[in-house]
């Protein structure tokens, strides 16, 4: 595959955003953008509605029409999926950089400076994760335990930075690409993540495996920090189902066809499932019933997931 030629990118970075029925947020998440300091002629803002039913693109032709010193644009995506949707940033952007925000996320100072000068200073890293910070918009229920990070996008690795390899990778809500890593190992597969309201996971896992293949390199830095917004629909039951089902759904799906790679990953779901009743006697003991009985339900959902991928999606 041809690779782009870095000398023909008007751009140091393309802030890119997906967005679907945020509506209440997205300008939020724009203007976080353009608020850091960051030369202007050095970024670019794009925006990536995928089939949005609220008033969204009316939203972001109204600001685009405020800011024309802006360098801004947005496109519409109309196949229904956050890797379609991601593909289309990716393919859209151009920067030198490509770094993801949530719709429903803003960026906090240094973002853009920081994500530029450690690409700059690490020819062979290809992909950067940053710390996601959950902004709670309502109560946490009695239920909620560090187990439910995921859920609501907590992503800290500490205050050190670090490399990341196949156990950890970063979040989509923050997390940067050069450009030319998706010239060489493709963009985002399209029949894993989120369609619509499914809630299948795992293709960020899926594009950062093959990055590592490639032999470069992948890295967390706990100063480049977005804040990511959480509704009360997060902690609804029948959400937390469907979110932990994605899981195991997006991991069968994305490791289809090699029969020891799926029994392995059966057997470690079936154990985790075990280390969740076992752990979850400490709540018993602490008398944290509802603790211990969605920390079960979590990783027994999550089988199920793993076992009937469509569930995910009812």
């Amino acid at each position: 595959m041809e690779l782009t030629n870095p000398s023909t990118y008007p751009y140091k970075i393309t802030a890119a955003i997906c967005s679907y029925n945020r509506a209440r947020f997205i300008i939020d998440a724009v203007e976080s953008i353009f608020n850091q300091g960051f030369d202007k002629n050095q970024y670019e803002v794009i925006v990536v509605d995928n089939n949005s039913k609220d008033n969204t693109i009316a939203l972001l032709e109204a600001y685009k029409n405020a800011h024309p010193d802006y360098h801004f644009s947005y496109f519409v995506e109309t196949k229904q999926g956050v890797a379609h949707a991601r593909t289309r940033c990716a393919m859209e952007a151009k920067g030198e950089i490509v770094a993801f925000l949530d719709d429903d996320s803003t960026a906090q100072p240094g973002w853009l400076s920081s994500i530029a000068a450690f690409f700059d200073t690490h020819a062979d890293v290809y992909s950067i994760g940053g710390r996601i910070t959950p902004r709670f918009l309502v109560e946490t229920p009695k239920w909620y335990s560090k187990y439910f990070f995921g859920l609501v996008g907590n992503f800290d690795l500490g205050k050190d930075v670090k490399r990341l390899t196949r156990h950890r990778y970063p979040c989509g809500a923050n997390m940067s690409f050069r450009k030319k890593a998706f010239d060489e190992v493709g963009y985002f597969n399209a029949d894993l993540g989120r369609k619509g309201t499914g809630l299948l996971a795992t293709e960020e896992k899926d594009i950062y495996n093959r990055i590592l293949r490639t032999g470069k390199k992948v890295y967390y830095l706990p100063y480049v920090e977005v804040l990511h917004s959480v509704e009360g629909n997060k902690f609804d039951a029948n959400y937390v189902r469907r979110h932990s089902m994605g899981i195991g759904g997006g991991e069968r799906l994305m490791l289809k066809g090699d029969t020891g790679a799926l029994l392995l990953k059966f057997v470690e779901y079936v154990a985790k499932w075990g280390y969740a009743i076992a752990y979850g006697i400490g709540f018993l003991i602490r008398g944290q019933w509802s603790k211990f009985y969605m920390l079960e339900r979590f990783r027994w959902w999550v089988i199920v997931g793993f076992l009937w991928p469509q569930k995910a999606n009812q």
